[in-house]
């Protein structure tokens, strides 16, 4: 039994880690987008298409969306099959209304920090279900900025339907990674778990978005200190050559101390910044695999972390061995959490020499 519910909490930290990076992932990705032109980001990133999955009453339809023509599932070969998934960038399982569940919630404005975890607590109070029993994903509608309360929008899908139809789809070589209500646009959209033999190509979408993503942050970095130090060259050469207007010598010296004071900026942001891959890196190693976190700040030297354990007490010394970290401590007392029978702590360390650029 303890095994058993070792890697049900195992599996939801997984899954809560996961859609945690994703969503950095998709944020990180939409601003490096923003920083490009718009012609380039018109022919680099052409949206893509969508296989979508509509369930009837005795079989499947299939349609490559945005243009694409609805078709019979059980009427296509495998090489068909393939075919359209190959064009596809994402695949989504498209259900009626009658066997999803979409309500509306009122919560506090505190937890839009940690709504995914919230919803996942207090699924029996706001549904007939618990969070193990569905898959679901929310959307929270737009406020006013000091309104003390979230709209949300929460979608849900009984496993005990929903597996079926992935258990289906799966032997014809499909495997959806979005759920949503075929009648209901509106509605939120549910990430569902693809297995390893099915991630295969989404692998290596992911890889070729992240080859792409570093070559973005580069040129996000370098062409605008490139552009600058051109401008900066370019005013050196002019305020080189005879000038006949001393108010024009002097708007390209104010312009060029301007450009150099920006350039410098950056190169200090850059310096100061300190590296957060190795740190989230050092944690991962560090913290043992009962321990999860809910909340992790980084100011300047200063890290915070918030989250559950097993044994809270034992974290102190784990950090305390690494390199990267001075001054660990408790932040507030450990208290537990009931529903989950776990020790919540906040503790504080300071980046040592390590840790610190």
């Amino acid at each position: 039994m303890d095994g058993e519910q070792t890697a049900r909490r195992l599996g939801r930290y997984g899954r809560h880690l996961a859609q945690q990076l994703t969503r950095f992932w998709n944020w990180w990705h939409r601003q490096l987008l923003a920083s490009l032109p718009h012609g380039l980001r018109q022919r680099l990133f052409r949206p893509g298409q969508q296989l979508c999955i509509y369930a009837g009453q005795d079989q499947y339809r299939l349609q490559l969306q945005p243009d694409g023509d609805m078709r019979a599932l059980f009427g296509m070969s495998s090489a068909e099959r393939q075919q359209l998934v190959q064009k596809a960038e994402q695949v989504r399982l498209c259900l009626p209304a009658s066997e999803l569940l979409l309500t509306q919630l009122t919560l506090p404005a505190a937890t839009a920090g940690n709504l995914e975890n919230v919803l996942r607590f207090e699924m029996d109070r706001h549904t007939p279900f618990n969070a193990d029993q569905v898959y679901f994903g929310f959307a929270v509608a737009p406020r006013e900025k000091n309104s003390p309360q979230l709209q949300v929008s929460l979608l849900l899908a009984p496993k005990a339907n929903i597996d079926g139809h992935l258990a289906e789809l799966a032997g014809l070589g499909l495997y959806p990674a979005r759920l949503c209500a075929a009648d209901r646009a509106e509605a939120p959209v549910i990430a569902l778990p693809v297995p390893p033999d099915g991630a295969g190509r989404n692998g290596r979408l992911k890889n070729l978005n992240g080859a792409l993503v570093l070559i973005m942050l580069f040129l996000l970095i370098a062409v605008p200190l490139y552009h600058r130090q051109n401008r900066i060259d370019g005013l050196t050469a002019e305020l080189e050559q005879p000038r006949q207007r001393a108010e024009r010598a002097a708007a390209l010296k104010r312009e060029l101390a301007a450009l150099q004071d920006s350039r410098d900026f950056l190169s200090r942001k850059r310096a100061e910044r300190p590296p957060t891959l190795p740190l989230l890196n050092e944690l991962t190693q560090r913290l043992p695999d009962h321990t999860w976190l809910t909340r992790l700040e980084l100011d300047s030297d200063t890290l915070q972390i918030r989250g559950e354990s097993a044994s809270a007490s034992e974290l102190i010394g784990l950090l305390e061995n690494s390199a990267l970290f001075t001054d660990v401590r408790f932040s507030s007392p450990i208290t537990n959490n009931p529903a989950t029978n776990k020790d919540r702590f906040m503790i504080t360390a300071r980046l040592g020499e390590g840790g610190a650029p």
